[in-house]
């Protein structure tokens, strides 16, 4: 199945960002790139040590550049790779808009923008797309639930003005008192990322990136797994991708082909695809680059095999409609 049409707005702006962020095949094989922890604690946060910081993510980007058709990087440290000349010519580059808080997920909690750092500053530096981790769980606090959705509609507003596709990416965490092994939980965390995609998509975004709706360390594990799939898949109307959220290389290939199979255009890989090379030691460095880049290769085998591919262009009758004479004189 082909997904020729599957975004809220279609603009010149809009559709040549996107094009620069998929693969020619019309995937999203996306490096993520956009960590700040890790590479603070590898390299330190002294002044001394930005230059450090900056460095060893255009080295990553310049070595996974060529295997993805964006990276996904932050304004801190990740967005001087464009200038340093690190990420090639033919790479997309997706910008993260919010300021990172993975750390502390223990609390209903919003998120929180990045001082000074907007879409169209974005747009402005290069960036073909925007993304927002959007921590949401209504259940644990409903006021906190709308004043998130109320983030999502004021940012996909900003991001249509500024003609920069938004990708949301729902986060379901826990808090102290629960029970993260117990199969009530797990059962709960399943359902909570697929309503969140249902909630955004309805908001209204141009992209999901989700967490795997499920687990896959058991045949039982992964038949459910399959089963939400398909739910999460049959309920949306934007194409989304497969993140990695820290789980190991070979159980996120095995996601992937799974979400893949169930509509999923591709996928945002961190730490499992890179963490090995996150070494002061150059040969393990190296190494884990090498590492790297083979398993991005394999990702995007998985998904070239199995998945949905995304192509924006709108049809003659749809770009009349969306596009109308002197269009341009009402933006």
């Amino acid at each position: 199945m082909v997904n020729e049409n599957k975004t809220r707005i279609i603009t010149p702006g809009k559709y040549d960002a996107l094009r620069k962020v998929t693969s020619e095949q019309g995937f999203f094989e996306v490096a993520a790139m956009d960590h700040l922890i890790e590479f603070e604690a590898l390299y330190g946060t002294e002044p001394a040590s930005f230059g450090r910081i900056v460095d060893a993510k255009a080295e990553l980007a310049a070595a996974l550049g060529p295997h993805a058709s964006a990276l996904l990087l932050d304004p801190q440290y990740g967005l001087q790779s464009i200038v340093m000349g690190a990420v090639p010519r033919n790479t997309g580059v997706v910008a993260a808009l919010e300021r990172e808080g993975y750390a502390s997920l223990n609390a209903p909690r919003s998120t929180v923008m990045r001082d000074g750092w907007s879409p169209l500053k974005a747009r402005l530096a290069g960036a073909g797309t925007g993304k927002v981790c959007w921590f949401y769980r209504p259940d644990l606090d409903e006021s906190i639930g709308a004043s998130q959705r109320e983030l999502i509609q004021r940012l996909q507003a900003e991001c249509d003005q500024a003609e920069l596709p938004l990708v949301v990416e729902p986060i379901w965490f826990p808090v102290p008192g629960e029970d993260t092994k117990s199969p009530e939980w797990r059962a709960k965390r399943v359902q909570g990322i697929v309503s969140s995609a249902r909630e955004a998509d309805e908001i209204g975004v141009d992209l999901l990136k989700l967490e795997f709706p499920g687990y896959v360390t058991t045949d039982k594990e992964i038949e459910a797994s399959i089963v939400a799939l398909k739910e999460l898949g049959d309920s949306l109307s934007v194409p989304w991708v497969i993140l990695s959220a820290g789980v190991n290389y070979e159980q996120f290939a095995l996601q992937v082909e799974l979400a893949s199979k169930a509509g999923a255009s591709g996928f945002m890989a961190g730490r499992s695809v890179w963490g090995e090379a996150m070494s002061l030691d150059p040969k393990a460095r190296a190494e884990g680059i090498q590492t790297a880049i083979k398993r991005l290769n394999t990702l995007s085998a998985i998904t070239r095999a199995h998945g949905t591919p995304f192509f924006p262009a709108l049809n003659l009758d749809e770009t009349v409609k969306e596009l109308p004479a002197n269009w341009y004189q009402k933006k």
